[in-house]
C-alpha cells in the first residue's frame, strides 16, 4: 500500500499530501538554498513527481523560479505565500524536469524522521543519504556520518528516479 505523508506551511493555512514511497532523503548547502530558507543548509525528502496534492489553501501556494542556479537546473520553489514558509521544490527544466519533487523535510508533519532507525524503504532510514554541495558547507556543519558527498547538484540514478 501506498503510504501517504502529510505537510503544512508555519501558519497552517496550507496543507498537502504526497502520495508515494520516498526515493531518498538529501541534505543541500547550496547558497540559493541558504539564501532561500535562511538555514546553513537544507534538508530534502525527495519523491517522485506528480505525488504531492493540495488540500487546504491551494490559491496561497507560491512560486518563484529560482534560475540562478549553479548546475543550471532552474528550480521552481513553492512556497505559503501568507508565512512565506517553503514546501517543495522541483526542477523547472531539463533531464529532471518532473521526475522527482523535494518536499522540504520540517514541512512533513509526520515523516519518520526521529529516531533515525524508522525505515523509510527496507533497510533504509530517514537520514540523508547525499549532501550536495558540500564545498559550500558552513565550517561549523559537520558531514552526515555515511552520506554521499556531492560538491554540486547532479543527476543520481536511483533506481530508475534521476534527481
Amino acid at each position: 500500500m501506498t503510504p501517504t505523508y502529510h505537510g503544512s506551511c508555519l501558519c497552517g493555512e496550507v496543507n498537502f499530501e504526497v502520495h508515494a514511497e520516498p526515493i531518498l532523503v538529501t541534505c543541500c548547502h547550496c547558497k540559493n538554498c541558504k539564501k532561500y530558507t535562511g538555514t546553513v543548509f537544507t534538508t530534502n525528502v525527495v519523491f517522485p513527481a506528480d505525488t504531492v496534492n493540495v488540500t487546504k489553501g491551494a490559491p496561497l501556494v507560491r512560486t518563484f523560479h529560482d534560475s540562478a542556479q549553479d548546475s543550471g537546473n532552474a528550480l521552481l520553489r513553492r512556497f505559503c505565500g501568507l508565512c512565506s514558509a517553503p514546501l517543495y521544490n522541483s526542477n523547472a527544466a531539463g533531464p529532471d524536469a518532473e521526475r522527482t519533487l523535494a518536499v522540504f523535510y520540517s514541512a512533513l508533519d509526520d515523516f519518520p524522521g526521529a529516531p533515525a532507525d524508522v525505515p523509510v524503504r527496507p533497510g533504509e532510514t530517514a537520514v540523508p543519504r547525499v549532501e550536495y554541495y558540500g564545498k559550500d558547507r558552513a565550517a561549523w556543519v559537520r558531514p552526515v556520518d555515511g552520506a554521499e558527498q556531492v560538491s554540486s547538484k547532479y543527476l543520481l540514478n536511483l533506481g530508475g528516479v534521476v534527481e
